[in-house]
């Protein structure tokens, strides 16, 4: 691998995720004796040595802003804000992500000031990096250590939006704003519910005959790209000793995916699944909906097991 890309085995390199005891060592300063003879002597203590999840987040600030990114002021930030950048985002140029068809192209950020209105909505996101890890908007902390974690950190470093982000924000201008944080992981306080609810009925997604002609469904199930089905399905990841589920997927084209999740996955996982799975989805927004009753389903980060999906089916509806 070139070195001019860092890498998280390059940056995780002397990191050691031992016991308490070792990360008590750690902060401690390494012991030093100067002076006297050979039966008496002066011990100095140094300096504390360094944290393997700063040199991280420095690391990941220096190659973000090598890339492009640049620091900004943000009220958010205040007086935290120093010499070093504690606010960094991607501005101006940036990398329009392809996909197995298209390859990723630069963009101009001349070009993009003078597109017109039809281009996508913007969607800001802040990752937030936390000196045990790293959230995404007001999301739970993530560990630096976590290998779930590695592909999204790799894309940062080299100047790409996270395809993580590019599934979760299908067909939308992504604007990251990378922000470090001087203290560990606080959970953002809990929004109390504001009374708002759910309109049930008002739009219904396509239904599909479950016993389609013999030809209809020959040609729909040949239409679906088998070996990027196998690969969505290898990259979810299924933890061994938890309960495995079978999930049924019908598209808006009448074709079906059936994927197999741990009840502890996400709803956003299974978006994941989905676009892996059918990358041109990727760039076409689509809600998921459950059948029975027929209601979108809102919250993405809650688990299979809370929305009540366990061996369930699902329906695609554009947005």
């Amino acid at each position: 691998m070139s070195k001019k890309f860092a890498t998280l085995n390059s940056l995780n390199a002397g990191k050691d995720s031992g016991d308490e005891s070792e990360e008590d060592e750690r902060k401690k300063g390494q012991n030093f004796f100067v002076g006297g003879s050979e039966r008496s002597g002066q011990e100095v203590v140094g300096p504390p040595r360094r944290d393997p999840d700063e040199d991280m987040t420095n690391k990941l600030f220096e190659a973000a802003r090598a890339h492009g990114a640049e620091p900004v002021a943000s009220d958010s930030v205040g007086s935290s804000m120093n010499a070093r950048g504690s606010v960094v985002h991607f501005h101006g140029g940036g990398y329009r992500l392809g996909d197995t068809v298209v390859p990723s192209a630069k963009v101009d950020g001349n070009a993009a000031s003078a597109a017109t209105d039809d281009e996508p909505p913007q969607q800001n996101v802040t990752l937030m990096m936390w000196q045990d890890g790293f959230s995404i908007d007001e999301g739970p902390l993530r560990r630096f250590d976590d290998p779930a974690n590695r592909a999204f950190l790799e894309n940062i470093m080299q100047g790409q939006i996270p395809l993580e982000l590019v599934r979760m924000y299908p067909g939308q201008e992504i604007d990251l704003k990378i922000e470090r944080k001087s203290q560990p992981y606080k959970a953002p306080k809990p929004k109390p519910f504001s009374g708002g609810g759910l309109r049930l009925g008002g739009l219904v997604p396509q239904v599909v005959d479950s016993n389609p002609p013999p030809a209809a469904a020959a040609a729909a199930s040949s239409a679906v790209n088998e070996s990027a089905v196998t690969e969505a399905q290898s990259a979810v990841e299924l933890k061994d000793g938890e309960p495995v589920t079978q999930l049924q997927i019908r598209l808006q084209s009448g074709q079906r995916l059936v994927g197999k999740f741990n009840h502890s996955h996400t709803i956003a996982d299974v978006r994941s699944f989905i676009v892996a799975a059918r990358p041109e989805l990727a760039y076409q927004p689509f809600q998921l909906m459950t059948n029975f009753p027929n209601k979108v389903i809102e919250d993405e980060s809650q688990t299979l097991t809370a929305a009540g999906l366990i061996n369930a089916v699902v329906s695609l509806k554009s947005v």
